[in-house]
């Protein structure tokens, strides 16, 4: 078994007309063997429940941005892959970063038969939460991570985050809840 480097992004970062282009082709994607065929024209790309993987090894043949993608979208996939990472994962769930603009977010569309879907995409970049261990509430919580020095930027650059959490408070293994400014809980492993 190998392991690879990957990095999270968030879908608010994508500029709207290639998020809608990505959500039209995994939304009428065919599957071959139970594995969505996503037939995008440059980019290797795999579906998944929140978002999007893809896969960067293209920008070895591609290092400078090719003409169908946005400066934008290219920014998010060239430091991705500065960063050392194999795959970029877009993930409506993932909060936006300061780092990168945040673009409007899509809002739900028609389907054939009148209702309304959600994009396979759909983020919300206004949303704020605050992260608790699920049993006693407290925020003294952390995760396992990765970090790589960046030489341009002079600091640590963080790569990966783990799902391993645990509670400063408990001293043991934590399940981590996500909890929106005056909302629900979202359980995170």
């Amino acid at each position: 078994m190998r392991r690879f480097p990957v990095c999270a992004c968030s879908t608010a970062h994508l500029p709207r007309a290639e998020h809608d282009a990505i959500d039209l082709l995994i939304r009428h994607a065919p599957r071959r063997s139970g594995r969505i065929i996503v037939d995008h024209p440059i980019l290797s790309i795999e579906a998944h429940q929140y978002g999007f993987w893809v896969h960067l090894g293209f920008m070895d043949d591609w290092p400078e941005r090719p003409d169908g993608l946005s400066p934008e979208f290219w920014a998010l996939l060239a430091d991705a892959r500065k960063a050392g990472a194999n795959w970029l994962s877009f993930d409506r769930d993932e909060p936006p970063s300061d780092r990168f603009p945040v673009f409007a977010a899509v809002q739900e569309e028609r389907d054939p038969t009148g209702g309304t879907v959600e994009s396979v995409n759909a983020a919300s970049p206004a949303a704020r939460i605050t992260i608790r261990c699920s049993a006693c509430g407290s925020a003294e919580v952390m995760r396992d991570a990765w970090a790589r020095w960046d030489d341009d930027a002079q600091e640590w650059v963080l790569g990966a985050v783990f799902d391993a959490a645990f509670c400063e408070v408990c001293e043991k293994d934590a399940t981590l809840s996500e909890q929106p400014l005056g909302g629900s809980q979202h359980k995170h492993p």
